[in-house]
């Protein structure tokens, strides 16, 4: 209503000036060599409204004919990359149905259509690439791909797989550990990273790498403390010899962040011992088999003792007393009376822990003791063929594989950081579970 009521305003006004015009007309005059020109101020004005008129309609026609130029080349564009994407989508459906050929046609095509994305064509290029197992073409199109922001999280994880898949651990880590700048958080980052850090035995990045997860909170205390303290244990390892000091610093560190570990129990007794601190090692040995006694726990003392040719009954029996009631306390005491050939003492703890079902060292602890004290060859025969159906003693199982070694790492046999669980291995004739 309003534009209306200004139209007309205008309309008004335009004819009042030209009937006022028309209606005072005037001559104009002027003098160009000595020649006069006379002429009616309506016929000026006319020819200027003319004139007006004129630039109006050619000014009109020009914005006119740039629209529908403008309206022409979008339209060709919008068409364009109408195809473009209907290539990459037929591509990519190609590629996972793994029809190589026709990947490889509609990539060409998609490119023809879309030569300015070039994020979809460097996308759709490593797809085909991998397809074909172009090693070296895909290598260059991830490398193309972290030189643009929006492609380069693409391009730095494609180039660590790459390099994983090569077992080039050390490449594998530069670009993962570039990925976990500008994306901390992608699913599995920090696990793969800490698998190469494992593989290249690179600790201190393990350090540093789990101080920045746990800062952004990529994961918990528990898988923190768990990781730092397996890393100043690998640590601890390497400077054994060469720093026997600082190594018990870092073994320290690994027990206060995972407390009563046989396997750092076992490689802080080993250096205590080198530094040659006996009343430490008592101290110690006593101190762990009072807070926590266990199989484990149990197979690391009598290791160290039979490394160390200890001979110390009285040593050996002060530690046990610390758990006198506990059935790991009774073993540890049948071991000692039968490396020191006390069989009647030996005999003696072992009545409390043989029960109706006995293991399997139960009865190889029996065996030795019927053969040392009374030198029954057929007792103690029988025994060994109760150990052979007796239940397993515990072993480190790698929790993935259940595959299982004598001895504990941060790498499992398998190829597996931290995967070893202490427990007891399935039996030939155990009944598979059904899932």
């Amino acid at each position: 209503m309003i534009k209306l009521f200004l139209f007309i305003l205008q309309v008004l006004i335009i004819l009042t000036l030209v009937s006022y015009t028309v209606s005072n007309e005037f001559v104009i005059s002027f003098n160009i060599n000595n020649y006069k020109y006379s002429f009616s101020s309506n016929i000026f004005f006319g020819c200027f409204l003319i004139i007006i008129f004129i630039i109006f309609l050619l000014q009109m026609f020009y914005f006119n004919s740039k629209y529908k130029f403008k309206k022409f080349f979008l339209d060709k564009r919008y068409k364009n990359l109408e195809k473009g994407y209907s290539y990459f989508i037929e591509a990519m459906i190609a590629v996972s149905n793994k029809e190589n050929k026709k990947a490889n046609l509609l990539n060409k095509k998609m490119q023809s259509y879309l030569k300015n994305n070039k994020i979809l064509t460097l996308l759709l290029q490593s797809e085909v690439s991998k397809m074909d197992n172009e090693v070296g073409k895909l290598q260059s199109v991830y490398e193309e791909m972290i030189k643009t922001k929006n492609t380069e999280s693409l391009g730095y994880k494609g180039l660590m797989e790459q390099y994983l898949k090569n077992q080039d651990y050390h490449h594998a880590y530069i670009y993962g550990e570039k990925l976990f700048i500008i994306n901390p958080k992608l699913e599995k980052l920090y696990e793969t990273l800490i698998y190469v850090i494992a593989k290249t035995k690179n600790w201190n990045k393990m350090i540093e790498l789990s101080a920045r997860a746990l800062s952004q909170k990529i994961i918990d205390k528990k898988t923190y403390n768990e990781n730092q303290s397996i890393a100043y244990f690998e640590i601890a390892k390497i400077k054994r010899l060469s720093e026997p000091n600082e190594s018990l610093k870092l073994i320290e560190k690994s027990l206060k962040l995972k407390s009563n570990f046989p396997p750092y129990i076992e490689l802080y007794l080993e250096i205590v011992n080198s530094l040659g601190s006996i009343s430490l090692l008592k101290k110690s040995l006593n101190k762990f088999w009072f807070e926590n006694p266990s199989s484990l726990l149990r197979n690391v003392i009598v290791n160290f003792i039979e490394k160390n040719k200890i001979d110390n009954i009285d040593f050996i029996q002060e530690i046990a007393r610390k758990n006198l009631s506990h059935e790991e306390s009774k073993k540890l005491l049948v071991y000692l009376y039968i490396r020191t050939n006390k069989w009647d003492l030996a005999r003696s703890n072992i009545k409390g822990i043989i029960g109706s079902n006995p293991g399997k060292e139960v009865c190889l602890f029996m065996a030795e003791i019927e053969e040392g004290e009374f030198n029954d060859i057929q007792k103690g025969d029988s025994w060994r063929l109760r150990a052979q159906n007796a239940s397993l003693d515990n072993l480190w199982i790698c929790k993935i594989t259940n595959q299982p070694q004598s001895n504990w790492d941060s790498m499992s046999e398998s190829g597996y950081f931290n995967s070893l669980e202490w427990k007891q291995p399935k039996m030939l004739n155990q009944p598979m579970e059904i899932i």
